[in-house]
This record gives structure tokens, C-alpha cells and sequence, in this order.
């Protein structure tokens, strides 16, 4: 006794194939803020040096 097998069926979307959901945009992120900016002197960029003085 032989199963009949059911012969393939074509796929019905062969000619516009099914494509993945496309995702949906993300919405844009503001950037983040910068640090405050620091009370008092700005930082020097030269190096500090001891001055000599004269004693009178």
C-alpha cells in the first residue's frame, strides 16, 4: 500500500514575493548636553614656574 504524495504548489507570491515588515524609524535623539563649563580661570596651557625674587 503506497501514501499518496500531493504534488508541490507553486507559491502563490512567486512573481511579488513576500517581504519583511519594515521597521519603523527610530525617532531622532537630541545629543547629549556638554559638561558646564567651569567658574573661575580657564585652565593655563603652560607650566607654572617659580619666579625668583629678590629679597631687599
Amino acid at each position: 500500500m503506497s501514501i499518496p504524495i500531493a504534488p508541490e504548489t507553486p507559491d502563490p507570491n512567486i512573481d511579488q514575493p513576500a517581504l519583511p515588515p519594515v521597521p519603523e524609524p527610530q525617532p531622532q535623539q537630541e545629543p547629549p548636553e556638554r559638561d558646564p563649563q567651569p567658574m573661575g580661570d580657564p585652565p593655563c596651557e603652560q607650566v607654572p614656574r617659580k619666579v625668583k625674587t629678590e629679597k631687599f
